[in-house]
This record gives structure tokens, C-alpha cells and sequence, in this order.
């Protein structure tokens, strides 16, 4: 799975878990989840779904420590890749 690929999950899930977000500026970059509108726990909820998604294992706090959409997403093509 590729990091586009896992982001476009990542839009998908955002949605998903806070309708209130406008998905569409959502970037593949470093800018805060918070600078989104995310709240921790919709962060947290983010990370926890992207995960069971991609079928990656994940702690709860692994969500909150990435910050950014970038930061989600390159843990979680860590995770897939050292699963393979």
C-alpha cells in the first residue's frame, strides 16, 4: 500500500469519524491535525480506525504522538512494512 493510498484512507476516515472537518484541504504534510479542527479525540479515533483499516497493529497513544496527517501516515506504512 503506498503513502498516497493510505492517505486517501486517512481523508476517508476523517470524514468519516467528524463530518465537520472539510476534508478537501486536508494535506499530506506536517500541518496539525488541531490546525484541521481535530480535536484529540477525533485524533485519537482517526488513528484508531486508519488502523484497523490498514490492518496495522496500533496503541492508542500512536495516534496522538503522529500530530499531523503525515506523521499518521508514515506510521502506519512503517507498521504495514514491517509486517511484511
Amino acid at each position: 500500500m503506498t503513502k498516497n493510498m493510505i492517505f486517501e484512507r486517512l481523508v476517508e476516515t476523517v470524514s468519516a469519524v467528524d463530518d465537520g472537518v472539510d476534508t478537501s484541504v486536508l494535506r499530506l504534510d506536517e500541518t496539525p491535525f488541531q490546525a484541521y479542527g481535530l480535536n484529540s479525540l477525533s485524533q485519537l479515533r482517526v488513528g484508531v480506525r486508519l488502523a484497523e483499516v490498514c490492518g496495522v497493529p496500533f496503541e492508542d497513544s500512536d495516534s496522538l504522538l503522529a500530530m499531523s496527517p503525515l506523521g499518521l501516515v508514515t506510521l502506519v506504512e512503517r507498521r504495514l512494512a514491517g509486517a511484511a
